[in-house]
């Protein structure tokens, strides 16, 4: 590989533990609000950031019913 390719993937796996770490010390609702910052301003600069994916609800129990015996 280039010297350059290899300079970059430095830089990037510098950055990615460094990220790494401030997310740790973070609380989750820190880190919450950490994300919700970096989207709004990716979407500021016209970056398409997709939303975060909600649960699907839980889909209702089958229930067999029972006959009455009187009908």
């Amino acid at each position: 590989m280039s010297s350059s390719i290899v300079e970059l993937l430095d830089m990037v796996d510098a950055w990615k533990f460094a990220l790494h770490d401030k997310l740790e010390k973070m609380s989750p609702s820190e880190r919450r609000a950490f994300w919700k910052q970096i989207h709004e301003e990716a979407r500021k600069t016209g970056l398409h950031v997709a939303g975060l994916e909600k649960r699907p609800k839980p889909t209702a129990k089958r229930v067999r019913r029972t006959v009455s015996k009187n009908s």
